[in-house]
């Protein structure tokens, strides 16, 4: 890597700090295994803990596909032979109630095709979701306990917004994924990620809830102007940060955990690795082979409607880089990875064994342009 190129990454970051665009982040790059760059940015810290949202989602695939490969699931599975509130799902079309031609598998879980939608006011599926998550909450707040397999078949109430394969939505499916492997593998979700992955890994601060809320990294809110200010209690509250010190009242496999760089680092490498960390064998070379191919057919890419998405295809709950041309890119084809509600991101090049990671916590988002620019300076340093 070519060292003073990758030194206008600082430049770029510097520059959005001091005109009040980023007030702490942290970016981690590595190449053949090395670190070649690292800076925190500032509020945050080395050990700073983030929440990562749908940076879960990775994980979830991961925990799914170590089932996988013992034989415990088959990922043709209907979800209803885990989950007994997915038989007989409904179909919102065009303002009435239609029989889903067939069930929904663990396969379409992990693509987004399965139909399933996140809450929302658009359409009848996501408004009936809404009132589900809703409901939830409020029976949560006054102290009922749920199980994650309680949740996923409570969710199962609100019908599909397409015939399970026939199109892409991102929605609630990597919850539902969660909810097969706690029944699957007969524990907790959460006991199942520490156990096989957690502790192989040496994640050691990365869970459900926070055990160290003084290390949570500041959550940041975007006035009129652009400017930032730290997030208020309604901000905290929508992003479920209202309690992050207590155990959630789910387990949720789409964007439910906290970590650090240095542990998330150390999943990413796993993955970069070919399954391996630090000479233990997590899953297979050629498990990890599959994790990282799209997945999404003609059809269904037709229906994908998340921006920044040019040129990648999905598949496992990552996107997956297969036209770089049309995504604008100088990277390789065959990169992939995912993001998170409040802006952090990670990638992994397996061509140019090449990985970036990076964190931040701003309730609106990532900044797309900054995460164009951030690739385009580290691609730009490659020479070896």
């Amino acid at each position: 890597m070519n060292k003073e190129k990758l030194e206008k990454l600082n430049e770029l970051f510097e520059k959005e700090v001091e005109r009040e665009r980023l007030k702490g982040a942290s970016l981690l790059v590595e190449h053949k295994g090395t670190e070649v760059f690292r800076r925190i940015y500032g509020s945050d810290k080395k050990d700073s803990i983030y929440k990562l949202y749908s940076m879960t989602k990775p994980v979830t695939a991961v925990a799914v596909m170590l089932l996988y490969e013992r034989g415990t699931i088959d990922l043709y599975d209907p979800v209803d032979k885990y989950l007994k509130g997915f038989k007989n799902m409904k179909v919102s079309t065009e303002g009435r109630l239609a029989d889903a031609k067939r069930q929904i598998t663990i396969k379409d879980l992990m693509n987004m095709t399965s139909g399933l939608v996140y809450p929302g006011g658009e359409y009848e599926a996501e408004r009936v979701m809404e009132q589900i998550r809703i409901d939830l909450h409020e029976r949560a707040v006054k102290g009922e306990k749920f199980t994650n397999v309680d949740i996923c078949n409570a969710l199962a109430g609100a019908p599909l917004l397409f015939q399970p394969g026939e199109g892409w939505r991102y929605g609630i499916s990597a919850d539902i994924a969660a909810g097969i492997v706690e029944v699957a593998a007969g524990i907790s979700y959460g006991e199942f990620l520490q156990k096989e992955i957690f502790e192989p890994l040496e994640m050691k601060d990365t869970g459900f809830y926070v055990k160290e809320p003084d290390r949570l990294a500041v959550m940041y809110s975007r006035d009129q102007n652009g400017v930032l200010h730290e997030a208020d209690e309604k901000a905290l509250a929508w992003l479920n940060l209202y309690a992050p010190d207590k155990p959630p009242y789910i387990e949720s496999g789409g964007g439910g955990l906290y970590s650090t760089l240095e542990d998330y680092r150390h999943f990413v490498r796993m993955l970069s690795d070919d399954g391996v960390f630090r000479g233990k064998r997590i899953l297979g070379r050629k498990t990890v082979d599959y994790i990282r191919t799209s997945q999404l057919n003609e059809e269904q890419k037709k229906w994908v409607n998340l921006t920044a998405f040019e040129g990648y295809g999905y598949g496992n709950f990552m996107r997956v880089m297969i036209n770089p041309a049309e995504g604008g890119s100088n990277g390789s084809v065959g990169e992939y990875g995912w993001d998170g509600l409040a802006g952090s991101y990670f990638m992994i090049d397996p061509e140019e064994k090449l990985t970036l990671i990076y964190m931040q916590q701003i309730e609106q988002g990532g900044d797309l342009s900054l995460r164009r620019k951030m690739r385009q300076i580290v691609y730009g340093a490659l020479e070896d």
